[in-house]
């Protein structure tokens, strides 16, 4: 599996959509936009986001 910045992916539980993000240390995020706002997991490896994204969420086209 390959990491794209900007890729959708959907959480397979909440049905909540998120976008994946790399930041300029090269760790990765994903955020959800609400009506509150924008919300950000915690910045990861891009291992471990490949294993949480492989995991619990499917990817959205």
């Amino acid at each position: 599996m390959r990491l794209r910045n900007g890729d959708f992916y959907t959480n397979v539980v909440t049905n909540k959509l998120y976008r994946l993000n790399e930041d300029n240390d090269s760790s990765w995020y994903l955020s959800l936009r609400d009506e509150e706002g924008y919300h950000e997991t915690e910045k990861i490896s891009g291992r471990d986001m490949i294993r949480l994204v492989e995991g619990s969420y499917k990817k959205s086209y």
